[in-house]
């Protein structure tokens, strides 16, 4: 046998070798991709991204190694967007949801590794760092993101609720204003995106415009009831009572078996300080649903209000023998307890909220106002203080501006209790510098300067 024919045989040998080698993961590919056909729930979707990783790990051929990269980051999103259910799919949230955006974020941050061109993936990503504790920066950048890819893909419906979700997390009107205008601009059928616009409108003082989107809205869906109530919320949370009650009555003609229309009147009456009306209308609406939970909140809050504190507890507690872990519920009855002087129970009520979301301001600062009512003045100064602290002198948001407003004042009242009169003013002052006109401040501090035996107040 010839040297030249001995080298041609052994070559013929490895190729096939080579080839083999090159593609040896693809029996694990083949299966991941069976699999995933018919993967819904976690554990099997769980299974087609061990497979998948697997045949990339033991190799693939460069169109296979593509379409496994894609097919991982596919169902790497699949699994986010399954632990994120325990989230954003179910009312209450579960008390484990921060546990559930960590595993949901880890999904998040692989899938991109394997494929940075899925806007869902960019999306969720949002919508997870939006929550409590989250990473408003990273929110913005991958909204940001989606809206890139929606673009390129012409994906006009996906891209108005991407311009929808990023005006949400704006600071300022009029970049509130330009992306709910390119939410509309991308999908004039987005009755969400017309509604937001128009209450941006409102806030601007542009109250013709934003009635010309409210009209546009009704042409649209005149028969539409979920169209009807958006509207009647929409004239409730900008007081213009009168259009909200007209459209509360309309929607109650069009939807009668349904609870939403009596609850929505309700709201309106409760702004108009009609209690007994209100809560007749609660009543009608638990008739048609008697597990409606925000019938049972706001109808357990106005009794109360009207000192019928048995009606309250009854309603508080079937409210929360349905959703034991519902936030809403446990503030409700906290407010009552301390409406009641059982201020311990209404500060286990807030320390079991903080154990969930424990940078909540608003929790921390209904707990700093308990401590004041249990006596404990100091305690609140040291809660009211974290609050103050963590917002910073930096540019605040309107929200945090309010909220460090309202810690302040309630610092200010604190340190009065104690008999801290400068200390008092300075918080009152420093409150006025970001609100000038907040009449409860102005009148606390006028009062303290008044009344201090303290000759340099």
């Amino acid at each position: 046998m010839s040297r030249m024919f001995t080298l041609a045989l052994a070559a013929l040998l490895v190729l096939p070798l080579a080839v083999r080698a090159e593609n040896e993961g693809q029996a694990d590919l083949d299966k991941a991709t069976d699999l995933q056909l018919g993967a819904e729930s976690l554990g099997e979707l769980e299974k087609v991204i061990e497979l998948a990783e697997s045949a990339l790990k033991k190799g693939l051929d460069e169109g296979q190694t593509g379409f496994a990269k894609q097919m991982l980051a596919a169902t790497l999103f699949q699994h986010a967007n399954r632990t994120a259910e325990a989230i954003f799919g179910q009312s209450p949230p579960s008390r484990r949801w921060m546990q559930a955006r960590d595993l949901a974020l880890e999904d998040i941050a692989k899938a991109k590794k394997y494929d940075a061109t899925l806007p869902d993936v960019f999306l969720l990503e949002a919508k997870l760092q939006m929550l409590p504790g989250g990473k408003k920066d990273v929110a913005r950048a991958s909204v940001g993101e989606a809206i890139k890819l929606l673009k390129a893909a012409d994906a006009t419906r996906e891209l108005s609720k991407a311009y929808l979700l990023r005006g949400a997390m704006a600071e300022g009107d009029d970049e509130r204003l330009a992306d709910f205008d390119a939410a509309v601009q991308a999908d004039p059928e987005n009755t969400e995106a017309w509604q937001a616009r128009a209450l941006v409108f409102f806030q601007k003082g542009e109250n013709e415009k934003a009635v010309a989107d409210l009209e546009k809205l009704v042409e649209k869906n005149a028969g539409n009831p979920a169209v009807i109530a958006t509207l009647a919320e929409a004239m409730t949370n900008l007081k213009k009572y009168d259009e909200a009650l007209n459209y509360s009555n309309k929607l109650i003609e069009m939807a009668p078996d349904k609870s939403l229309g009596y609850s929505l009147r309700a709201r309106v009456r409760v702004m108009k300080e009609e209690f007994p009306a209100a809560i007749d209308d609660l009543t009608e609406a638990l008739k048609i649903d008697e597990d409606d939970l925000s019938a049972l909140l706001m109808r357990s809050r106005l009794y109360a209000a009207e000192g019928k504190k048995e009606q309250a507890k009854a309603d508080i507690d079937k409210a929360l023998r349905i959703a034991p872990d519902l936030p809403q519920a446990i503030l409700t009855r906290s407010d009552i307890n301390a409406a009641n002087d059982k201020f311990d129970e209404a500060i286990a009520d807030m320390q079991t909220l903080l154990a969930t979301d424990p940078t909540n301001a608003l929790y921390r600062l209904r707990l700093a106002t308990y401590m004041v009512g249990d006596k404990r003045p100091r305690k609140a100064i040291e809660i009211l203080t974290s609050v103050v602290d963590s917002l910073g002198n930096s540019a605040l948001s309107d929200e945090d501006k309010e909220t460090k407003v309202d810690a302040l004042r309630s610092r200010g009242d604190a340190l009065l209790s104690v008999g801290k009169h400068a200390e008092a003013v300075k918080d009152y002052e420093e409150a006025l510098k970001l609100d000038p006109e907040n009449t409860g401040v102005l009148n606390n501090l006028a009062w303290v300067m008044a009344t201090s035996p303290d000759d340099d107040v």
